[in-house]
């Protein structure tokens, strides 16, 4: 997946030259609290509701207004993945979806984000969650993939996350798709793995959907 293929087809974009009768309308019959402003085809910055309202500005169009986030964006063509660091490092509502010279194509909600997220292949596929904690120094995915696969296990998706008590460490998150991976985990515990938690399919539906229904609750969706 790639960002023009996330492209929210429903989000309307406002002209710099837009009143704030316009942008009220538009946010009111769709409910949402932020739209993308450009300049002709050029993306400049969002417009947040709250702005409009604002007693300290009295300004006839949307341009003259204090725009946010003009960085918030990426290339039409960079990853799913990339899409997630923009919007994690933006902690916005949308990411705007640019091509040369900032030409605005759409804009991808953070609810977008979380359905595409939840279609793939590591969600989607029945399994069990196997999360390690590993030295960074020591990490390699090969390795973890060649002693899954010695069980006739295969790995489906993997995700790192820093570990916030010790610099020195990541956890490794790997979906798996067997139902069963107890063996799995004990050939990494031989393998000096520390094996943090292991969520197999009985109890993995309602674990996803935990993480689902936090995060959509998270971004305020």
């Amino acid at each position: 997946m790639i960002a023009r293929d996330l492209i929210n087809p429903i989000v309307p974009s406002l002209q710099a030259s837009d009143d704030i009768a316009r942008a009220s309308s538009l946010m009111d019959d769709l409910h949402l609290s932020v739209l993308p402003v450009l300049d002709g085809d050029r993306f400049v910055g969002f417009i947040r509701e709250d702005i409009l309202y604002d007693d300290i500005f009295d300004k006839p169009t949307i341009g003259e207004y204090p725009l946010e986030m003009s960085d918030c964006a990426v290339n039409q063509e960079q990853h799913f993945y990339e899409v997630l660091r923009v919007a994690e490092e933006c902690q916005h509502a949308m990411v705007a979806v640019t091509e040369e010279d900032d030409h605005f194509l759409g804009v991808i909600t953070a609810k977008d984000l979380v359905q595409a997220f939840s279609k793939t292949t590591a969600v989607q596929s029945p399994g069990s969650i196997l999360e390690l904690s590993v030295k960074k120094i020591n990490y390699s995915l090969a390795e973890i993939t060649r002693l899954v696969e010695g069980e006739n296990a295969k790995v489906m998706g993997c995700f790192l996350k820093n570990d916030d008590m010790d610099s020195e460490r990541v956890f490794v998150t790997i979906k798996l798709d067997k139902k069963d991976v107890s063996h799995v985990a004990a050939t990494l515990r031989r393998f000096d793995y520390q094996v943090v938690r292991l969520i197999q399919e009985e109890n993995l539906i309602s674990y996803e959907k935990e993480r689902l229904d936090a995060l959509m609750k998270y971004l305020s969706i």
